[in-house]
């Protein structure tokens, strides 16, 4: 069943106010196993709260939580189960490097839930290898390691338990491009070969589309969207109302569409139509001759110079882009122009060089 939040609220004491404030307000979603989501919201909107939740640092005020269809917080559950099942990576976990060696530091967690020295080992080993840490690096001070190096340790630390979700908090914050590439395809071979389930919170709207699959928003403590990162995006007026931006491959595309690119297959057909129209009035004051009824669906001018097979094919280049060869057909262009809106760079170049039309304005 994975993790049920059903009406969660919690409130934090201000010493400054009589009124406590809520960080977390009647919060309610499900999250799947295998999912790969993204919680996005501005600063204080109560992100990092509700993630202290899912593995039991916080208890709600009201509201239920279920894990696999359990009841944490009715007495019963055991928390440390908890915590071995849902792992969380807070931002800079570098910094909770503590041993004298990677090896003894990876192998922390498991020994916190009562696994031998030699299971612990050989589980540290395995988390070393699945983050890409050499061996010859065990006996290291990881104080002594890269940046980029000290993050993996530090995750690998918290894979050494064997989650089944992992939730990160600015996963790539400090990191630089390298760093940030190869962190990402690494929770995206945890998610698709693992099966490890993600839920990710970046304030970097670019990398929440190139990687999450579902997005979730909160804004004021409230979770107020929760769709698909395409359609979720697609609602860019509502998120620069909270303080949120989205993917800028998205809104070069979007500028682009609103000064005539990329137009949509029923902009195109009508454009199409009002040009037949005109092509039809054209020829009968020029030739005086009435075309057919066919004739007038292609907006063909007939005679004998120009066979109708050509007129066709350079009406079709003009007004609807296609290229009418046997390699590429006008249903393969309307497929095309009804595809998804690009989220990230590599898409928008993409969809830039398959539309015919995107600037022939």
């Amino acid at each position: 069943m994975g993790i049920v939040l059903k009406n969660i609220s919690y409130q934090y004491k201000d010493q400054w106010q009589e009124e406590k404030q809520y960080a977390i307000r009647d919060a309610s979603f499900l999250l799947e196993k295998g999912e790969y989501a993204a919680l996005i919201g501005h600063s204080g909107s109560g992100k990092s709260t509700l993630l202290q939740h899912l593995n039991g640092l916080l208890q709600p005020m009201t509201g239920e939580y279920y894990f696999d269809g359990e009841n944490v917080f009715d007495g019963k559950f055991a928390l440390q189960k908890l915590r071995q099942k849902v792992a969380l990576c807070f931002q800079y976990p570098e910094y909770q490097l503590f041993e004298e060696t990677v090896l003894k530091d990876i192998t922390f967690g498991p020994k916190n839930l009562g696994f031998d020295q030699k299971t612990c080992e050989e589980k540290a080993r395995k988390a070393m290898e699945l983050v890409g840490i050499s061996s010859k690096l065990e006996n290291a001070s990881p104080f002594a390691l890269s940046g980029g190096q000290k993050r993996r340790v530090a995750l690998a630390g918290i894979l050494a338990m064997e989650p089944e979700y992992l939730i990160l908090d600015e996963p790539v914050a400090g990191l630089d491009g390298k760093g940030k590439e190869n962190l990402f395809s690494l929770l995206r071979y945890l998610n698709e070969e693992k099966k490890i389930t993600i839920l990710l919170v970046s304030h970097d709207m670019d990398d929440v589309a190139a990687n999450a699959r579902r997005v979730l928003v909160m804004n004021h403590g409230q979770l107020v969207m929760d769709d698909t990162t395409e359609n979720v995006f697609a609602r860019e007026k509502e998120l620069k109302a909270m303080g949120l931006d989205i993917p800028q491959a998205l809104q070069f595309y979007n500028n682009l569409r609103s000064r005539g690119y990329f137009k949509s297959i029923s902009e195109t057909t009508q454009e199409d139509d009002a040009a037949t129209v005109d092509a039809v009035q054209i020829t009968e004051k020029h030739f005086g001759k009435t075309v057919s009824g066919g004739e007038k669906q292609a907006g063909a001018v007939v005679n004998e110079k120009r066979p109708m097979e050509t007129v066709q094919a350079e009406r079709s280049e003009k007004h609807t882009g296609a290229v009418v060869n046997e390699k590429k057909t006008v249903e393969t262009v309307q497929i095309e122009r009804s595809g998804k809106v690009p989220l990230t760079v590599e898409a928008l170049a993409a969809r830039i060089l398959e539309e015919n039309q995107c600037f022939g304005k």
